[in-house]
């Protein structure tokens, strides 16, 4: 009888104990990846906008404070870098998906073919979530000069490489912050970089729940 009291006891204890050391590790997780969000370098301030989006509506910067972006820059017609770019764009979407936080912005460098109906097409052709996804069009000359200015990512018109090939940009992917900085720069077309994006969206993420 004594023994099963005992028992009992050490039952409760267990319970009791088991959902606080989680509590802790969790705690403790959580404090350290803020503190890695700190480490992440802070280059500058995103360039404010407000486009129209594929599914004919608008967005801006500003309605994109307090969640995490990932920017890139393509054009529909591009036969080169921008189909792979915009593959790892619907992977990164695939893994933060049920994260309401985190959005992803495809701005076209092409807003003389890339129409509001072509930029739809395009975005079910990737599998855009909607409110997840962005694809948007702009004044062209605006939008050049946001990409070489206010996110450094230079586009060059080149029409003597032929269709598909006559913008010249990078493949890199843009990180911005819950307060519109910029925190990271990442080629979308080299694994070990996109996994960087991964841990270090996933912290500025963790850092946002402490605030």
């Amino acid at each position: 009888m004594k023994k099963s009291w005992f028992t009992r006891i050490v039952v409760v204890i267990i319970l009791a104990a088991f959902p606080l050391s989680f509590y802790f590790y969790y705690k403790y997780k959580i404090d350290n990846l803020s503190h890695e969000a700190d480490k992440l370098q802070v280059f500058w301030e995103a360039p404010a906008f407000r486009y129209a989006t594929q599914d004919r509506d608008s967005l801006s910067s500003d309605s994109l404070k307090g969640n995490v972006y990932i920017a890139d820059f393509i054009f529909t017609s591009c036969g080169s870098v921008c189909p792979n770019l915009s593959k790892t764009m619907a992977q990164i979407q695939d893994n933060f998906k049920d994260n309401s936080k985190v959005k992803l912005i495809s701005f076209s460098i092409d807003p003389d073919r890339d129409s509001i109906p072509v930029l739809k097409e395009y975005s079910t052709r990737y599998g855009a979530i909607p409110g997840k996804w962005f694809f948007l069009r702009g004044d062209k000359e605006t939008v050049w000069s946001m990409a070489e200015k206010g996110f450094k990512i230079p586009v060059v018109y080149t029409p003597q490489r032929g269709k598909g090939n006559e913008f010249t940009h990078t493949e890199r992917l843009a990180v911005v912050d819950g307060k519109g900085e910029i925190r990271g720069f990442y080629n979308g077309l080299d694994e070990h970089e996109v996994s960087q994006l991964y841990d270090d969206v996933s912290t500025l993420l963790v850092s946002m729940t402490r605030k």
